[in-house]
């Protein structure tokens, strides 16, 4: 998966552990391979081992919600839930506090979880295909049957459809994928973790798609995030500035897709419909009252939604958005007033 953002201070390595040490105004910093992908953390704090240390739990945090939430992992919680997906079932802790933020930010008409199955037919991970329009229609329908139960468990209801792709197991079959949403949680998670340390006085957290930040560093400097091009990703086209605690996330048509016919398909799937989301390129929600968890949800959501619903949305909620529409031309929503956040847009992306 290509990052969307480029922050200044990360440092990569093949993916492979690498470690910058400092103390007092220099951070350590930590880079390796998590929730499929490199994700970096700078913590500031006085005692070296110690913030060191903390840095590890931050990775057993995060490691602790993808052993719940990833679907392509057999041995994790959903993924074990999704062999069976009309049995009614308990979910793990954190697949419910993600439906509970869902409902919350009232946006399950453009986030849905339930995808798995419509994700399958598209095959992103190995011979992408455009699905046919009947096996659409069919592994559409399963999705939205999900339920949650008065007594806590969920599931699909498999219904008198007799087409045995729909059986569990069935290319068809309905399932949770909580992609859209887990990074945004274990990098709150990974937060929560460092602040809990006492070690650590101030720290920036980064997946490259999501990142969360909090307290404010030892020069009194602000945490400064740039945003990529969705088309040429060693340009920034504009930057998101936190005086302490925030919390960022892009979706865009750029980190899974496939061209056929001359059309672009990518992961971003409209929860009715089946199909790509139409005409952004990439959105990124900021905010500092809101958590990893909550931009992560909303930046799909609201590129789900389209250019204007988001814009309206976004103006409505008071949530800071950068998109880049489908011409290339940049669309903004900026920071309330006072907010510790500010939004800079450098230049227009290339058409």
């Amino acid at each position: 998966m290509r990052r969307a953002f480029v922050v200044s201070i990360i440092v990569v390595l093949s993916g492979a552990l690498l470690v910058l040490a400092g103390c007092g105004d220099e951070p350590v910093v930590v880079s390796r391979e998590a929730l499929g992908t490199v994700v970096t953390v700078t913590a500031y704090g006085e005692d070296e081992a110690a913030v060191t240390a903390a840095i590890e739990g931050a990775y057993a945090a995060m490691a602790a919600v993808e052993t719940q939430l990833d679907a392509y992992d057999n041995a994790s919680a959903v993924a074990q839930y999704n062999a069976k997906p009309y049995t009614p079932a308990a979910l793990p802790a954190d697949a419910n506090v993600i439906l509970d933020e869902i409902a919350a930010l009232g946006i399950g008409a453009d986030f849905s979880p339930t995808l798995l199955g419509v994700l399958r037919l598209y095959d992103f991970e190995g011979t992408p295909k455009v699905p046919a329009d009947a096996d659409l229609a069919l592994a559409v329908a399963a999705a939205n049957t999900f339920r949650r139960n008065p007594d806590g468990t969920v599931e699909f209801m498999r219904g008198d459809n007799p087409d045995t792709r729909l059986d569990a197991g069935g290319l068809l079959a309905p399932g949770l994928d909580f992609g859209g949403a887990a990074k945004g949680l274990a990098l709150d998670r990974a937060r929560e973790s460092l602040k809990a340390s006492g070690a650590v006085t101030a720290a920036i957290i980064s997946s490259g798609s999501s990142t969360v930040t909090f307290g404010t560093k030892p020069d009194g400097s602000d945490w400064v995030i740039g945003i990529e091009d969705p088309r040429d990703p060693e340009e920034i086209v504009a930057t998101f500035t936190f005086e302490a605690d925030g919390a960022l996330s892009t979706s865009g048509d750029y980190q899974r897709y496939f061209e056929q016919d001359g059309r672009r398909y990518h992961h971003i799937l409209h929860p009715s419909t089946g199909r790509p989301a139409d005409g952004l390129r990439s959105l990124t929600v900021a905010g500092t009252s809101l958590s990893g968890l909550g931009t992560d949800i909303l930046s799909t959501a609201l590129f789900v939604m389209g250019p204007g619903e988001a814009q309206e949305w976004a103006t409505d909620h008071g949530v800071a958005i950068y998109a880049v529409d489908t011409g290339g031309r940049a669309l903004v929503v900026p920071a309330p007033d006072d907010s510790g956040l500010k939004g800079d847009e450098k230049r227009d992306p290339e058409p």
